[in-house]
């Protein structure tokens, strides 16, 4: 099978989800981006914000709550497909990798990282991800980019970066403190706020 010159790990935070231009904006976006084999990964959202506030008053403990959080990551994947015409959802590492062996016509692949998480990710070699509120969907797709050796990790998200290193960016809350760990990896690192760059994306189209 031919394999794609290019892996572009997207990762589009939850806060997104219930927002209307979010499947023109993301369409839009994508046709803007060189070729690639494009894996998309659906941050946790509300969903997360629940379990977390709900932490607050329960005796979970942190490793809990992170797989709580998972299961809504995967809750979400399935929305996220919904919302992205002729998009595929993969639940399996061996299934996304295959789907990204296809070339150009996999740039709509949804991952649910739930089951890789489970069961593969602690035994591959990298930056293995802790089981607690240090680590997001951030760190999740930088992890699945660092396994996948992919070119580039894009962050879609509803607000600029506040700049600086990703220290900085960690410490301002717009990335989750374990993100830091995958600073020495090869894959390069963008931020979007899609809110902000949606109606220049729109006319662009135009």
């Amino acid at each position: 099978m031919r394999v794609p010159e290019r892996i572009r790990v997207v990762k589009v935070g939850g806060s997104l989800l219930d927002w209307p231009l979010l499947p023109r904006a993301l369409d839009v976006w994508l046709n803007k981006q060189p070729s690639a084999a494009n894996v998309w990964i659906a941050g946790g959202g509300r969903l997360v914000d629940a379990i977390r506030d709900a932490s607050q008053m329960s005796p979970w403990d942190d490793e809990t709550a992170h797989w709580l959080s998972i299961d809504a990551m995967s809750s979400n994947s399935r929305c996220l497909t919904e919302l992205m015409p002729g998009a595929e959802w993969f639940s399996t590492f061996d299934g996304l990798r295959s789907a990204i062996r296809r070339g150009p016509c996999s740039n709509r692949v949804v991952f649910d990282a739930a089951p890789f998480l489970r069961e593969q990710e602690a035994g591959l070699p990298g930056h293995l991800l802790p089981h607690d509120w240090s680590v997001t969907s951030d760190s999740i797709a930088a992890r699945v980019a660092e396994v996948l050796a992919a070119d580039e990790l894009v962050l879609v998200k509803s607000a600029n970066p506040p700049g600086g290193t990703t220290a900085a960016l960690a410490n301002a809350g717009y990335v989750d403190h374990n993100f830091t760990a995958f600073d020495r990896c090869g894959f390069r690192r963008r931020f979007v706020n899609l809110r902000q760059a949606a109606k220049r994306l729109i006319a662009w189209e135009v």
